[in-house]
């Protein structure tokens, strides 16, 4: 019964699928991150579908590229798009840390919020784009890019267990204070049997995507210490975005430079 409990806290918040209302412990908050990868299972798996079972592979390409775009934001409620959003807004004022906190908790949206989401937008189109119209892809290739759902989520769960926190209190600070260690067990397990499978499904391709992911997660411990003294809920959100994105546009460049290195 507590696994179910974990199981409808962590995707009552990291999704818009509907689960049984009960009121939530501080444990069931503190094990959530548990099955925060099952939402990338699911939005990745939904992705697979839609562009490799008939009916759906036979839409328009076009038609698909949209439906990868907006299927993850439907699936989540642009849960970590708010995050990348109120984060891009705070790294582009240049101000003191704590101006950067209180920008992160401002519920208004600035210029460089919609800017920044625009460019990521487009940057993901671009890269499913390449990779839907690249000649030789495949079913491995689509599994390739459903699991960078699953790996960006379990990365961005371990991101925010094992790394200073920038504030006392809020939602992040509640759901990693207890019961850190099973938690971080199961958490390098999705992760590594994500990371496994996309070595298995292409070697090369596999390791571009996990190399472009090692640096950015090096680069996030970096810029999230310098910013903000820490990570907070937000910036999760943005970790989770900028990565998917990042091993999108990874797989693209692979799939188009393989043959040069072959």
């Amino acid at each position: 019964m507590k696994i179910l409990r974990w199981l409808a806290v962590s995707f009552s918040m990291y999704s818009k699928i509907p689960m049984p209302r009960f009121d939530w412990r501080e444990e069931d908050m503190a094990k959530s991150l548990i099955f925060f990868p099952l939402v990338g299972v699911i939005i990745g798996g939904l992705l697979f579908f839609v562009n490799a079972v008939s009916p759906f592979s036979g839409l328009p390409v076009a038609v698909r590229i949209i439906l990868t775009l907006v299927l993850p934001l439907l699936v989540t409620g642009g849960f970590h798009t708010d995050g990348f959003m109120d984060t891009a807004d705070a790294l582009h004022s240049y101000a003191e840390t704590e101006k950067k906190l209180e920008i992160l908790k401002d519920p208004h949206v600035g210029a460089f919020a919609v800017i920044a989401v625009v460019k990521q937008l487009l940057l993901c189109a671009l890269a499913i784009t390449a990779i839907l119209l690249y000649p030789q892809t495949n079913r491995s290739t689509l599994l390739l890019l459903a699991l960078t759902f699953v790996l960006s989520r379990a990365l961005s769960g371990l991101t925010s267990i094992l790394m200073p926190k920038a504030k006392k209190d809020g939602m992040l600070v509640s759901e990693t204070k207890n019961g850190k260690g099973a938690t971080v067990v199961v958490l390098v397990i999705w992760a590594l049997v994500a990371a496994g499978l996309m070595v298995y499904l292409h070697w090369f391709y596999g390791c571009v995507m996990l190399a472009f992911m090692a640096g950015f997660t090096l680069y996030y411990r970096y810029k999230m210490r310098k910013e903000f003294g820490g990570v907070t809920g937000d910036t999760a959100g943005w970790f989770v975005t900028v990565s998917e994105t990042l091993m999108a546009l990874a797989l693209a460049v692979a799939l188009y430079i393989y043959p040069l290195v072959s």
